[in-house]
């Protein structure tokens, strides 16, 4: 067990208002008066040079040198391409209904979708078989493109998920349905 004793000390006399200096003096009151009105100017004396030093510090300004500058180089973000969203169609305990959505889905998709193909994927995740389509980057265009799902697969909506970069539609491109 460590002991520390810390004392901070002060070259100031200190003169207690209710004591007196000298008790054969009758103006002790007088000198108390006056030890009062000293340390009152003293401490505003010492409030005004703080409180200029403060402001002087304040507005001072703290530049990076030139030198320093050129070292910080700006860190670039690496973007991870196989992280976006898919469209669920479907989620249920039954392979055989999992099957029958994707290949409705393939069938009106291939009839009535232009612009973009997306590929489905049947997966098992205990204890549900879900079936996603599509590949996007973009939460905006998946839930644009689930709008369209929806007109047919009303229980679709947009999931995150590890998407193929490689059939991820472009930017531009415009994705609609055919006019019968």
């Amino acid at each position: 067990m460590a002991l520390s004793i810390w004392a901070c000390g002060s070259s100031e006399s200190y003169t207690d208002p209710g004591t007196t200096q000298d008790p054969g003096n009758n103006s002790s009151d007088q000198g108390s008066n006056q030890a009062n009105e000293t340390s009152k100017s003293q401490s505003e004396e010492e409030l005004l040079m703080i409180s200029s030093l403060s402001d002087l510090h304040a507005s001072q300004s703290n530049e990076i040198p030139e030198a320093f500058a050129r070292i910080k180089v700006p860190k670039e973000v690496e973007v991870d391409l196989t992280k976006g969203y898919r469209i669920q169609i479907y989620s249920g305990q039954d392979l055989n209904d999992a099957d029958t959505a994707a290949m409705r889905f393939r069938a009106w998709s291939d009839t009535t979708l232009v612009g973009y193909q997306p590929e489905t994927y049947t997966f098992f995740k205990t204890p549900f078989y879900r079936v996603h389509i599509g590949d996007f980057h973009d939460r905006q265009r998946a839930l644009t493109f689930s709008k369209i799902v929806k007109r047919v697969f009303r229980d679709a909506w947009v999931v995150y998920d590890t998407v193929d970069p490689f059939s991820v539609p472009a930017d531009t491109t415009e994705i609609t349905t055919r006019d019968f």
